[in-house]
């Protein structure tokens, strides 16, 4: 099938962008890597009058590291993270996530922007990226702000970006202090089942830990007690095992064909679990 027929727009820059955004009295769409907007204009799900393609917007491509943040652009592909030198550098465990999302496709033509902007609920950043306490950077008619990644999102597809707002930039923030971090997922159909992420920070001698999962209830979920036990310094693996338990237990899970509700909050204690052991035996 193929897409309705839209108006196709390509700015040179934020201003005019938004610009076309606002006169085309809502009925547009961003398009970056286009690896979800595609499938949904094909097959006619999405329907929109304007189409704006932000590609030769310059400064959007760009990857650093400034003021101990890990910048990256709205138009870096996950398959430029994974290859990134500087994200190899500061931040491994996500340059090996990027190098695993969906297949060789997705990940030379996807962007990690437009990723979080689709907030499709089976995705892998969004749980290890609320877990570094990721910034967005968002550009309107209303000027810029920064939305932290946990609270980006608003349940499965929708997210509190407004309908005009360009996510420019990801920051992320890169310890001074010594920090670990790690990712392990279950996969089906090239989409993570669960997803969880762990990272943990040692400051003044202490450990300060953040364990999220993803890909179950629409946005990435904060493993409270699981966190709690592990900065009391607790390493008895029954007794995370039942924090972990607890945390999920009242977790609203999608349903779907990545597996029942109860198989996959068991999935997520049991990649917890796994994440916290071997960043402890780190």
């Amino acid at each position: 099938m193929k897409p309705r027929a839209f108006k196709f727009h390509s700015p040179q820059d934020i201003p005019t962008a938004l610009t076309l955004a606002e006169d085309s009295d809502y009925d547009f769409m961003y398009f970056a890597g286009g690896t979800e907007a595609l499938i949904g204009l094909k097959e006619r799900v999405l329907t929109v009058e304007h189409l704006i393609n932000i590609k030769g917007i310059p400064g959007l491509k760009e990857i650093r590291v400034e003021n101990q943040m890990l910048s990256i652009g709205a138009l870096v592909t996950h398959q430029e993270i994974a290859d990134s030198p500087i994200v190899q550098e500061v931040l491994p465990a996500y340059a090996t996530l990027s190098n695993n999302i969906a297949n060789v496709r997705v990940r030379q033509a996807g962007t990690l922007a437009g990723n979080l902007c689709f907030a499709e609920p089976n995705a892998d950043p969004p749980a290890f990226l609320a877990a570094m306490d990721a910034q967005l950077v968002l550009v309107g008619p209303e000027g810029e702000r920064q939305v932290p990644v946990r609270r980006f999102f608003d349940g499965p597809y929708s997210t509190v970006r407004e309908d005009e707002e360009l996510l420019t930039q990801i920051l992320i923030p890169v310890a001074a202090q010594p920090q670990k971090s790690i990712y392990k997922k279950v996969v089906y159909l090239h989409r993570p089942t669960v997803g969880v992420a762990a990272v943990c920070t040692t400051l003044d001698g202490q450990q300060r830990w953040e364990v999220w999962a993803g890909a179950l209830t629409g946005e990435p979920e904060r493993m409270d007690q699981l966190c709690e036990l592990l900065a009391q310094g607790t390493a008895d693996k029954a007794a995370l095992q039942a924090a972990a338990k607890q945390d999920v237990a009242d977790w609203d899970v999608l349903e779907g064909v990545f597996g029942s509700p109860d198989y996959r909050k068991h999935l997520a204690t049991v990649l917890a679990i796994r994440c916290v052991m071997e960043l402890a035996d780190d």
